[in-house]
Parts: structure tokens; sequence; C-alpha cells
């Protein structure tokens, strides 16, 4: 074979380069030249990270990247990882895996460190945007690692609870609602400041946000709420069920720990020596500037119950609080039209004999009526309110019942309830119901998003069967990426009509439950 010249093997790597250039320019197509239908499909599969960067890129990206993130988006994803801090950064993947700005977070652990789940996800989502972590009892909702729909309680070794085995778990909610506003505001108090004080405080600091955001007069949208354990909980929920407007969608977790970041950061104080945290409030308030996009959100609730009254009907004689930080309440009482005063001993017995001696593996709770005035501030005329509110039968002295909680007056009535496994499954069943007329309206909305407050015993020891408080999500909505957690008492609002002493109706609030699950629902309309 002829040898090739030096000249001629460089006219021929010219020539390759040449006809490769020509290739390269024919096939390919310039970024700034790609249409928006490609470019929309491109940037539609980036991850939130990636996403938030192209939307920086020029003026024609940013208005693809708005498109994206015209409609509204909450997701929600869990992890049973040992590990806290891979766990974390499994359901962070897992909810950013695709484009979103968040808006808000919740974490909520089973155990563990809240400040180091915190100091995560601000790093992940940024220091603008409003968190909340809290420590709960269980979590249901989608796996982020097989998206299969599961629950992880705490759960004890034995008959005797007190030792809890705690599995760590963590759900990540995060959320992007167009339209709306959204912060944290929390409510402390200090050494000697009252709960109607800090109640009041808690309202005007809802209304002024919300004032500021949508307008005079304006009320919230939604709220969701998780409390600490005190004293001071339960009245300020109850004056916030006062003055915020029926239109106010209200749900939340009454009793646990949480940690909080508020998106705006002159809000954002350090915890006094003498100060306590009684609750936060995620607050959602519609956009004044953008009222086409917030008029399209949408929230609802479902309630499903899962307690019966018994025909044992009281009223409070001698009422006395114990251990003021976590309380609990010593009570005698009279029957209802008797004017005998009954001590513990003799109540529970009464309870017992309905029961058939099996009062302890019932779980008896008094259902208080609380009649109480509400004002806030001193502008407005105090107006009564009557709320039901549940105690838990803890047992008795010589003298006294003992049930959890504080709140009771002498003079209240109350009635026995029992769960009851019946009233559950069937007012799971009217949830589902109501979820599925909810996607029928005329109207068509979309469900964007479901979380769920669920009664700690509840879930499947209670039903029987895995997932039955995730059923309402996953028959109506099979790819809806829901959370929920389990709760010692669930916050969500209610209205009954009892009839009275006087057999006159009575319009009392159920704000407060036990052995329910709160259901709240997000959709949008086109």
């Amino acid at each position: 074979m002829a040898e090739v010249s030096e000249t001629t093997r460089k006219e021929m790597t010219t020539k390759g380069k040449s006809e490769n250039s020509k290739k390269m320019k024919t096939d390919t197509v310039p970024i700034a030249a790609m249409n928006e239908d490609l470019l929309h499909n491109i940037l539609l599969r980036l991850p939130a990270k990636s996403f938030a960067f192209a939307s920086c890129v020029n003026r024609s990206w940013s208005s693809v990247c708005n498109r994206i993130l015209s409609r509204p988006k909450m997701i929600s994803a869990f992890s049973r990882n040992p590990d806290q801090l891979r766990a974390g950064e499994e359901v962070l993947d897992k909810v950013l895996s695709e484009p979103i700005r968040p808006d808000f977070v919740i974490a909520n652990i089973t155990c563990g460190n809240m400040e180091e789940t915190l100091t995560l996800i601000t790093e992940r989502v940024g220091s603008r945007v409003p968190i909340i972590v809290s420590v709960v009892t269980g979590i249901l909702g989608k796996e982020a690692c097989n998206d299969k729909a599961g629950e992880v309680k705490q759960h004890s070794t034995g008959d005797d609870e007190l030792f809890i085995v705690p599995n760590f778990a963590i759900l990540l909610t995060i959320g992007y609602l167009p339209g709306m506003k959204v912060d944290v505001i929390p409510v402390i108090q200090a050494k000697g400041e009252s709960e109607s004080d800090i109640g009041d405080k808690f309202v005007m600091d809802i209304r002024n946000y919300v004032s500021m955001v949508s307008g005079h007069a304006a009320a919230p949208a939604c709220l969701i709420l998780f409390g600490e354990d005190t004293h001071a909980t339960e009245p300020v929920l109850h004056k916030l069920d006062y003055a915020m407007p029926a239109e106010t969608v209200i749900v939340g977790d009454q009793i646990g720990e949480f940690l909080h970041k508020c998106g705006n950061e002159s809000r954002n104080v350090q915890l006094r020596k003498d100060e306590i945290r009684v609750l936060a409030g995620l607050i959602f308030a519609r956009d004044r500037h953008r009222p086409a996009q917030a008029e399209r959100i949408q929230f609802d609730t479902a309630i499903s119950r899962g307690m019966s009254s018994v025909d044992l009907r009281y009223k409070a004689a001698n009422v006395n609080v114990s251990r003021p930080r976590c309380p609990s309440t010593l009570l005698t009482a009279k029957r209802r039209g008797e004017a005998e005063v009954l001590d513990g001993e003799q109540i529970l017995d009464d309870i017992d004999n309905i029961l058939e001696n099996h009062i302890w593996e019932n779980d008896p709770y008094l259902g208080v009526i609380k009649r109480r005035k509400y004002s806030i501030g001193l502008e407005e005329k105090p107006k009564i309110m009557s709320s039901l509110v549940f105690h838990q039968v803890n047992g008795s002295d010589d003298q006294d019942l003992l049930v959890d909680g504080a709140g009771i007056k002498t003079g209240d009535q109350f009635q026995v309830y029992l769960p009851d496994l019946k009233v559950a499954e069937a007012s799971l069943n009217a949830v589902t119901s109501q979820l599925r007329n909810l996607k029928s309206k005329p109207n068509k909305p979309q469900i964007v998003g479901g979380f769920a407050f669920v009664g700690n015993s509840r879930g499947d020891l209670f039903f029987g069967r895995p997932d039955a408080d995730s059923s309402p999500f996953l028959e109506n909505f099979p790819e809806l990426r829901f959370g929920g957690i389990f709760c010692d008492n669930e916050i969500g609002r209610n209205l009954f009509v009892e009839e009275g002493e006087e057999k006159k109706e009575v319009s009392i609030r159920r704000f407060l439950h036990v052995y329910s699950s709160v259901y709240l629902i997000v959709s949008y309309t086109s």
C-alpha cells in the first residue's frame, strides 16, 4: 500500500473536521432558538433547584417557568430511614424532584432533634420560606422510596404503655400556592401573662397580617395550627375559634412539640428564659395583588368522628386543677336533675355499671360543654359561645374524679363518651363520599393537596385493617401525594345542635376532637 504523504494527511484531517463541523451545525439547535414547547418539556422535568436557576436565564425562560408554575402544588412524602439526616435528605430530594417554588414547609418527626431537621430544610429551601417542625406520635402518607401508602406509629413493648419504642420517621409537606401569601405567626407566653392576653394578641397578629396582605376586613383562608401541651393552649384556641369568621378553615394538632421559622425574618425572635411556646399557626391569606389566582384556590375540611355518648349526664360540682404546666382536673359532680354530690368513685361506678365492668377497656372521656364569654381586647362586648371539649378519664381518689386537661368550671354540664368503631366506620364512609362529591362539583376542581390530622388511638389497631384513615384520599385520589399525622388532640371546626335543659336547641361548637380524623383538602379551579 502506498504511503500517504504528510501534506495529504493534513488535508484529509482538515476536510474531516470541516465536514463534522457542518454536520454538528445541521443536527443541533441553539438553546436561544429552541421553541417554547420544547423548552417547556425540558424545564418541566427539572428538579426544583435547577428549575430555579433556569428561571433566571432570561425573560423568555422566566416566562415559560411561570407558566409551568401557574397552578398550585402541595406534595408530601415520608421516610422511615432510622438515620435522621439521611431520612431528611430522602424526603427533601423527593418533594424537590420537580419544579416548585416553596411557599411553606411542614416537617413532622416521630422522635429526634427538631433543630437538626429545621436547619437541614432551611439550607435546602432558603431562609425566606416559613417552616414548622413538630414531634408527633405517628405519620401517614406515601413513602418517598416507593410511593406506596403506609403508616408509622410509636408502639408499646407490651401491656404497659409507659414503655414506648419510638420508630423514627419523617413526613415532609411542601406547598406552592400562587395567589396566596403564607407565614408563621407564633404564640409565646411570658411568665405571668394571661391566656386572655396572649389570645387577643394572636388574633390581632393574624388580623394585621391578613389586612396587610389581603386588604381591610379580609379573613384568612386557612389556618394550620400546632400546639404545645400547656394550660394556655385550649383557651387560646377557643378564642381563635370565636374570632375567626365561618369561612376560615382551621385545622391542626393541639398537643405536641414544635419549632418554627417565620418567612419574615423580623418575626424570628429567640425564646427567652421565662417564656414558653404555646402555638404556631401557618396563616394562608389571599394576595390582593393577584386576586384571580387567589380565588381559584379553595380549602375544604371533612371530619370523621369516632366517639359516641352514653346516657350518663352530670353537672360539675367542685373543681380543682393540679399541675398547671401539663394540667389535670379533680372534680365531683351531680347527676343531671339530682342534688346529691357524687365523689370520683361513685361516678366511676356509674360508668362501670353501664359498661358491665369493662370501664378501662373502653377508654372513657367526659364531653364537657363549656359555655363561656369571649371578646377580643376591650373594644368588643363579650358574647357567649358554647364548646364541647373532651377530657380523658384517668381514675379517682377517695373524693374526686381525675381527668386530663383544665378549663372545667363548677356548673359545667358533661356527658360520658366512649370510642365507637361503628361510628368511626360510618363517618369515614361519609368523608369518602364528601370527597367524591367535592371532585364532581360543576366547576370541576382539581385536588392538589391533602393532609390528615388523625387521633392517636385510631389506626390499624382500632380499625383492624391498615390505612383506614388514608382511605378517603386513596379511594378518591389514588395519585395524590397526601400526608398526615397522628395527634393526641385534633383541631377542626364543626357545629352541632343539642337540646338544652330547658328544651331549647343550643348551638355548640366542636373544635377540639379525640378519636377523630380531620381532613384538609386543597383544590384549584381553572
